[in-house]
């Protein structure tokens, strides 16, 4: 009999030969086609995913271009269920029998990205041509055309080596009876629990150029101008790896320490009671940062046509819009002195009739730039009704010809991944055409030091009988269930 599991399994198939199909990514979609977790197919082809209490299942195998899968959670079975993988992401198991051995396949990815499974991060970035490099300014010549670009899809896999102890950030030594309050003090996450986001989630913002809203799938990345596109991939991928080895570093930087306690508990800080029980000799106490290892592949990248669409939508510079999404209008501030005036709005105990009036002076002064952040950040259906009345320059309903997915939004413009590359212009196709021959498909990989929420205690007894030098050796200790949720309002002096 098959034991009841916590987990639904799936198995990543080849479509032609049924064989596993290592590193494919699986997402698993939420209301309004958001993905809410990301998993990748490990060396035999399976993917397990929590199950959950919902009725419906929905699953995307491999790009953001995929067709969702939809099942009946209700009714899954404990078993393997197998899925097959895209064309494009299906590695065969063997060489065609008919094929010569001393003709060479055509290019695949790196067996290192691709059979390794990791946690997976998705970034992209749009590029238009040198006469559209006016895109990117708040005010362009013309805010009424659309233009034509690409955006490069690209994927960091996050293979964790394992965690560790780091730098000893205090110490404090107790006599039999003794006890000790210490004051432990983390500024590197954010604090509300509204707010809690994993490491990775954190790095991912860092390292983007922006933050629409929540129903993107992928971070952006500043805008670049796409002459040579393999030039464009290979500049993409050093900007990744560099953005990410920095912002680990930053994040190890942000404040973290304890200290001896004294008077009232610090806000911000959470407090720790040690006591030395041992009648035998003194014990030391040993606060360390613990932290883990990744080794970072950065995957192949991936071009596809786009469509950058310009919006001017009425009367947005009211209330009930700022309020409604005053979150990514506050993100998107081009004049960052009024997100005070905002916070005040979004207040209703604290609005100020002199605060509301700037805010929307200033958003109708700029309505095609903040009409461009309102429908990237906007609900799906509503903004497949908004595309539904525009047509591109063939005269084609928009609908048709794109696909409703934010990709980022870049100046007075909202980016969307074309359904293919016939609704592009000739130029974008012969770009894309000869980059496809010409981009090398090899993956990149780098390690990098994260920190993990809370700290680590290791103790020593020192017999009072004996040397210093011979202690009974150190015991790691790693914090309680807990200690991670009150890690993250923890706050260094």
């Amino acid at each position: 009999m098959t034991t009841w599991q916590d987990f639904w399994t799936f198995r990543i198939v080849d479509q032609d030969t049924g064989a596993a199909v290592p590193g494919v990514p699986v997402s698993v979609l939420e209301s309004g086609g958001r993905a809410g977790g990301y998993w990748v197919s490990d060396g035999d082809g399976l993917v397990r995913i929590p199950k959950h209490d919902q009725p419906r299942l929905r699953l995307r195998v491999g790009l953001r271009n995929e067709e969702a899968l939809e099942f009946d959670a209700r009714s899954l079975p404990d078993d393997a269920i197998p899925l097959t993988a895209p064309r494009d992401l299906s590695l065969p198991a063997t060489a065609a029998p008919s094929a010569p051995a001393a003709v060479a396949p055509s290019p695949s990815p790196a067996p290192a990205a691709q059979t390794q499974p990791g946690h997976l991060m998705r970034f992209a970035r749009v590029g238009v041509f040198p006469q559209d490099r006016d895109l990117t300014v708040a005010s362009p010549p013309d805010p009424t055309s659309m233009r034509y670009g690409v955006v490069l899809e690209i994927e960091l896999v996050w293979q964790s080596l394992g965690a560790q102890a780091g730098a000893t950030l205090y110490s404090i030594s107790l006599g039999p009876g003794e006890e000790v309050k210490l004051a432990v003090s983390d500024g590197r996450w954010r604090k509300t629990p509204a707010a809690r986001e994993r490491s990775l989630q954190i790095v991912a913002k860092m390292v983007g150029a922006r933050q629409l809203g929540d129903g993107t799938d992928a971070v952006p990345l500043d805008a670049c101008i796409a002459s040579d596109l393999p030039a464009v991939a290979a500049d993409t991928i050093r900007l990744l790896a560099e953005r990410t080895a920095r912002s680990c570093e930053a994040l190890r930087r942000r404040a973290l320490g304890v200290t001896e306690l004294e008077g009232e508990n610090p806000a911000g800080t959470s407090v720790r009671t040690l006591r030395n029980m041992r009648s035998e000799g003194v014990l030391t106490y040993h606060f360390v940062e613990p932290i883990e290892r990744h080794r970072v592949i950065v995957r192949t990248p991936r071009f596809r046509p786009a469509l950058l669409v310009p919006f001017r939508l009425p009367n947005i510079a009211t209330r009930e819009v700022v309020r409604r999404f005053g979150h990514a209008l506050r993100r998107n501030l081009l004049d960052r002195s009024l997100g005070s005036d905002i916070d005040q709005v979004l207040d209703p105990d604290a609005v100020s009739p002199a605060a509301e009036r700037r805010v929307y002076a200033h958003i109708a002064a700029h309505l095609p730039y903040y009409s461009a952040t309102i429908i990237a950040a906007g609900d799906p259906a509503e903004r497949f009704f908004a595309l539904a009345k525009l047509r591109d320059p063939q005269d084609r309903p928009l609908t048709d010809v794109i696909e409703n997915v934010v990709v980022d939004r870049v100046g007075n413009y909202v980016a969307f991944p074309l359904r293919s590359a016939e609704f592009t212009t000739p130029e974008w196709r012969s770009a894309l055409a000869s980059s496809a021959a010409q981009l090398a498909r090899a993956s990149q990989a780098f390690g990098v030091t994260l920190p993990i929420p809370g700290v680590w205690l290791r103790s020593e007894l020192f017999p009072a009988d004996l040397s210093t030098e011979s202690n009974t050796g150190g015991e790691e200790v790693k914090p309680e269930a807990g200690s991670r949720e009150r890690a993250e309002r923890r706050k260094r002096r």
